[in-house]
């Protein structure tokens, strides 16, 4: 006997975790129908869409035309697939390519742009390429430094913004 129980400690009842599993199963099964139900709809699917399109479907969506049944923890928790940068990064050919940490520690104290309305997005731009022409490194192009830079320039609702745009979508 406990002070919160004072009738002491409860029984398990297998019929009641019967009955659960049992109920889970259904409703596994109804969204299962519901799904079903929903793909012999008249709307075009997807897939068919893109084949009048003649575009190809990126492999995420195709892999997720028929996702299985998600509990609410599987709601909450957080998810980092499909999480990819709205910069496309060039290949570089050298290997020993690599930002010095005094060069990226030094974009938050010059060229810093948080979004707010009294400053102003050109002038950060501006300052930010002056900032990335005062180095060179052999081999690499500018768009390579300029491109893997450019996020740490950023915070606040810049960054934001910079995290909202769609994937792939700032090339140069």
């Amino acid at each position: 006997m406990t002070r919160r129980n004072p009738s002491g400690p409860l029984i398990f009842n297998k019929e009641i975790d019967r009955t659960v599993r049992r109920n889970q199963r259904e409703i596994r099964h109804s969204l299962r129908y519901k799904e079903n139900e929903q793909e012999d709809d008249t709307q075009p699917s997807t897939e068919e869409m893109a084949k009048n399109q003649g575009n190809q479907l990126p492999p995420a969506i195709v892999a997720n035309q028929n996702p299985a049944p998600r509990t609410m923890y599987d709601y909450a928790k957080p998810s980092l697939t499909g999480i990819e940068s709205s910069i496309v990064r060039p290949a570089v050919a050298v290997n020993t390519f690599d930002l010095k940490s005094n060069t990226i520690q030094m974009i938050p104290q010059f060229v810093q742009f948080d979004g707010l309305q009294d400053k102003d997005p050109n002038a950060h731009l501006a300052n930010f390429l002056e900032f990335c022409d005062t180095f060179k490194i052999n081999g690499i192009s500018d768009d390579v430094i300029r491109l893997r830079l450019f996020p740490f320039s950023l915070r606040n609702k810049a960054k934001q913004w910079l995290n909202s745009l769609p994937r792939g979508s700032i090339t140069t």
